[in-house]
């Protein structure tokens, strides 16, 4: 949810797991050849995280010279090993409640392969993720292929999305929400089960980070001329509030379009190839630990609120949503997809209806994005509640662009209704 500091110190590298050794990636790369004879000449491993640059994973980056039997013409290949980050006792517990890395296993290994084989057989095919090389349940660690190969990188989040990388990104993701949707019809509970995203009714162990949050967004409105002390009041009233009524959103709804959502989708989760002479711009979507069955509703208000450039987000809002749902009835058509398919116009009321997640995002998770002061940026920041932690938070308030932000939408949510008490309470 979030990116802290960079080290460029050798030292300040995550070490590769022990495990990782010639024969280990030999019988990996056996049976994904299909050549039981295939043998390494070389293995060079190279660690591609840095201490305090990732909340829950590290990554490793390895490049294998090897030789197909029957040949004597050496190949490379280039892949990358995400490993569970337990060094930190609190931080393996939290993300432990959350079945993070358990989810991405199961995403990695058993669904998202689905998800690309159907699209495969229609005229919507279009790679979505990076290929699954192997699951490996033991070491709780994912082989895919390294994508910064063929010319992928991550965005700039703190300059955000133009109106071309948004379509491109919404397409993608609507395709994999129709995908989905077929896959669950086809294999009926196979996604459903999936139920621990960053909000759920298992664990509220993100709680003192989004309640904090509010608190700071409170304290915020109260300083702020075009704002003031009504926001503010509304604000701290929602503070003990805010887990239940975005697992609300989170809650699947029997008579609405459900499908899996990705459950973080922001620029850094969306790797990107720039378009060239020579081909498209392209996307693929990254880092499945919070993928939940849900509404659409989660990954586009999260999407929108965290990764669009501001006047993006102001001139084309209703555009999009239009895109977007074209292309996920295109797809479900062309999938022969049965199920309820909304119209525009539900659509639109889902997304209404779910629409304190784009509160939610804006108020937290958009401030930890586009945080550019990283010196306290870790996770015991977000997370506990100290003179450190407090700092922190408020320095992420303090950034010009995330203010212009709150000061543009929050009338937006007021006026509709997002910060006052929900009826039912």
């Amino acid at each position: 949810m979030g990116e802290t500091r960079n080290g460029n110190d050798a030292d300040n590298f995550h070490p590769a797991p022990e495990w990782l050794t010639v024969p280990y990636v030999e019988n990996i790369l056996r049976r994904y050849k299909k050549d039981e004879d295939l043998n390494i000449t070389d293995l060079s491993i190279k660690p591609a995280t840095a201490k305090g640059e990732n909340y829950a994973s590290v990554m490793t980056r390895i490049k294998v010279d090897y030789v197909l039997s029957g040949s004597n013409v050496s190949e490379t290949k280039f892949f990358i090993v995400k490993t569970t980050y337990e060094n930190d006792a609190f931080i393996s517990n939290i993300f432990a409640s959350y079945q993070a890395s358990t989810t991405e296993m199961v995403m990695y290994d058993k669904i998202l392969p689905k998800l690309s084989a159907l699209l495969d057989d229609t005229e919507q095919s279009e790679k979505l993720f990076a290929n699954t090389i192997y699951v490996d349940y033991e070491h709780s660690a994912i082989i895919f292929e390294d994508l910064a190969v063929c010319q992928y990188t991550i965005g700039d989040r703190l300059i955000g999305y133009d109106l071309e990388f948004t379509k491109l990104a919404l397409r993608k993701l609507a395709k994999m929400h129709a995908a989905a949707a077929v896959l669950n019809e086809r294999q009926p509970g196979l996604l459903t089960k999936l139920d621990h995203g960053i909000f759920n009714r298992h664990s509220r162990a993100f709680a003192p980070m989004f309640e904090n949050f509010m608190g700071v967004a409170a304290n915020f409105a109260a300083e702020c001329p075009e704002l003031g002390n009504v926001y503010a009041d509304k604000l701290r009233r929602l503070k003990n509030l805010v887990m239940e009524y975005t697992e609300r959103v989170y809650d699947p709804q029997p008579d609405e379009f459900n499908t899996l959502t990705h459950g973080d989708l922001w620029v850094n989760n969306i790797m990107l190839r720039e378009k060239t002479e020579n081909r498209d711009l392209d996307m693929l979507l990254i880092d499945f630990q919070f993928s939940a069955w849900g509404s659409p509703a989660i990954d586009l208000h999260y999407f929108f609120c965290t990764s669009l450039q501001l006047e993006v987000r102001k001139k084309y809002l209703n555009e999009l949503i239009e895109y977007y749902h074209g292309v996920l009835v295109e797809t479900l058509r062309a999938l022969n997809f049965t199920g309820y398919i909304p119209t525009l116009r539900q659509m639109w009321l889902q997304l209404e209806k779910g629409k304190f997640m784009a509160v939610v995002a804006s108020l937290t998770c958009q401030a930890i994005m586009l945080n550019d002061q990283t010196a306290d940026a870790d996770f015991n920041a977000l997370m506990l509640d100290n003179e450190r932690s407090r700092n922190f938070k408020k320095v992420a308030y303090n950034n010009k662009k995330f203010q212009e932000n709150l000061k543009h939408f929050l009338p937006i949510y007021n006026q509709c209704g997002l910060l006052d008490l929900q009826e039912w309470d």
